[in-house]
């Protein structure tokens, strides 16, 4: 069966056949399908948006996690907001002296993952060096005395109906600051340049009225359609191309230089 699945929050989309559809519920903050599906296999869907797929995964988490990390002088600790599918939390357990916290406001979607999506997350959610809270972000953030050295906003897209929508104003972005460690790093993902370009713009944007470092690098992912963007701000830090001291399945020396590249290059 062809299948529309949605790009941004106008209508714009593309269409894969889906072999299975192995999930479908209504949470109370979204709508969450896991399908297989032809070219991209396993897949996540929230409120109608693709968010992950067997295809594309590597790339995305590789390059939304170890970029940013390899930056960093012996990080103890990672904050990641959203990221309830595990599969961020498996690629920053490759660092051994590394404690992440995770917070997710859809207990739903860590449930459905941790039965659906293993072959990805590696069973991470449960790792005795991962802590998932259920909670708004921003709310947590308020209360929160931790310190981190690296933040990492891999939320939905902030369209005007998503549970995220708030997550990335100035008044939150100043609270993920006051959270960062002298020398720490804050990286989002800002959705893809082609289809929705005012989204990293804004983002940078706003990242640049509180850090003294602001800048951006991408990947290309057929489950995204194309051209997807992270945007990173830090205060001392400027990430360039450094050694990656972890294993990975798709991020190289190479891909590193291109990821930092790619965006200028479009």
């Amino acid at each position: 069966m062809l299948i529309k699945y949605n790009l941004d929050d106008k209508g714009t989309g593309h269409i894969f056949f889906r072999n299975r559809l192995l999930h479908y519920e209504k949470s109370p903050f979204q709508s969450i399908e896991i399908s297989d599906l032809d070219i991209l296999g396993r897949v996540l869907v929230l409120d109608g948006i693709i968010q992950l797929s067997r295809l594309d995964s590597a790339r995305y988490h590789e390059a939304l996690a170890h970029i940013p990390m390899s930056n960093l002088e012996a990080p103890q600790r990672a904050l990641i907001l959203g990221g309830g599918d595990g599969v961020l939390i498996y690629e920053l357990l490759k660092y051994p002296d590394l404690t992440i916290d995770l917070v997710d406001i859809d207990q739903r979607v860590c449930d459905l993952s941790r039965e659906y999506l293993t072959e990805l997350n590696h069973g991470a959610l449960d790792s005795p060096r991962a802590n998932v809270y259920y909670r708004d972000a921003l709310a947590f953030c308020r209360s929160c005395t931790e310190r981190y050295d690296i933040i990492f906003a891999d939320i939905t897209d902030p369209h005007p109906d998503s549970p995220s929508n708030s997550l990335l104003g100035e008044d939150a972005i100043a609270v993920y600051k006051r959270l960062l460690r002298a020398g720490g790093i804050l990286v989002a993902q800002t959705d893809n340049i082609q289809i929705a370009p005012q989204h990293a713009a804004n983002v940078a944007d706003v990242f640049g009225r509180q850090f003294q470092n602001v800048d951006r690098y991408g990947i290309v992912a057929l489950s995204l359609s194309s051209l997807f963007s992270f945007v990173w701000a830090s205060d001392t830090i400027s990430i360039a191309q450094k050694t990656i001291s972890v294993p990975t399945e798709w991020l190289s020396e190479e891909r590193f230089d291109l990821c930092l590249r790619i965006l200028d290059l479009a």
